[in-house]
């Protein structure tokens, strides 16, 4: 019997239109400053309006604004990157809309290696099969598990691994993404890759493991944020599903969506919500889905423990 899909509402979208005749569109590139060498995957977003897209292979973008927005700010993010803003009225009135980055350089620590027994730990979810499956997948989404570092392991991360489920294209290329955890905000907090780690799973429905070891990353002390982030690569990865949503009156209506990419399978019965998901120029939203229990995601990494 096929295993029943698990739909999780989609909390944010990409706008590849903003519905209205006032709309200004901005086309551009984002280069590397000192190499003048054109920047991929590039994150860029308009938080006001909870939109926003990505650079192309060769650093291109295109984003609609509604006309009144103009004075409202547009952010440009890459990995390794240091942040830039600007205000949409300043870009459009530019006459090269080329946005150049600084790369940021990362000072290396002197560790001192001392001979120590390494215990390789797994943390996060670990069972083998699904319950069922996330289908809310859309560009520019992320969605992600929280991995706690209860007892207080000290190591580096070896890696991390995600559940590919058999709907959607199970070989679409996606970005890890890894955070630290804000214990101010209580959700991700700053990038602990500092350069883009595109990947894709060759092996159909199942655990799909990523090696991070040679980015030499430490397990944070307050544990950390495992994402799988959906970014465009071809049209091709792009289907149609059927989804039953409920109305206001109760009434069951079936809708055919326009879906991207792979999905991830689902665990239920968890005893708390360790599930966030966001969107382009959207917030991070922990998903308080239950089913005799909490429903998560199934991602987990190990963590090559020295303690």
């Amino acid at each position: 019997m096929k295993k029943p899909i698990f739909i999780i509402p989609v909390l944010y979208f990409f706008f590849t239109n903003i519905c209205s005749a006032q709309n200004v569109e901005i086309k551009g590139r984002i280069i590397q400053k000192e190499k003048s060498e054109p920047l991929s995957f590039v994150t860029i977003e308009v938080k006001s309006l909870a939109i926003g897209t990505y650079t192309d292979a060769n650093g291109y973008f295109t984003i609609n604004i509604p006309e009144k927005n103009k004075n409202d700010t547009i952010d440009f993010y890459a990995l390794g990157y240091e942040k830039k803003k600007m205000i949409i009225n300043k870009l459009i009135n530019s006459e090269n809309k080329t946005i150049k980055l600084n790369q940021k350089y990362f000072s290396i620590k002197e560790v001192k290696v001392k001979p120590k027994k390494i215990k390789v730990i797994k943390l996060g979810v670990k069972q083998k099969k699904p319950w069922r499956y996330q289908v809310a997948n859309v560009f520019g989404g992320q969605n992600g598990h929280y991995i706690k570092n209860e007892k207080k392991l000290s190591g580096f991360i070896k890696s991390v691994s995600f559940y590919i489920a058999g709907i959607g294209y199970t070989d679409t290329p996606f970005r890890v993404r890894i955070y630290k955890h804000d214990k101010t905000r209580n959700c991700p907090g700053i990038d602990l890759l500092n350069e883009n780690l595109i990947v894709q799973n060759p092996n159909g429905e199942g655990w799909f493991t990523v090696d991070v070891s040679n980015y030499f990353i430490r397990f944070p002390k307050d544990g950390m944020y495992v994402m799988m982030e959906w970014i465009y690569t071809d049209d091709k990865y792009y289907y149609t599903y059927g989804l039953k949503v409920k109305a206001e009156d109760g009434t069951i209506n079936e809708i055919q969506a326009k879906l991207y990419g792979q999905s991830l399978g689902n665990v239920w019965k968890q005893k708390e919500i360790l599930f966030l998901s966001k969107g382009l120029g959207d917030k991070w939203h922990k998903l308080d889905v239950k089913h005799k229990g909490y429903v998560n995601v199934m991602i987990n990494a190990e963590i090559e423990s020295d303690k």
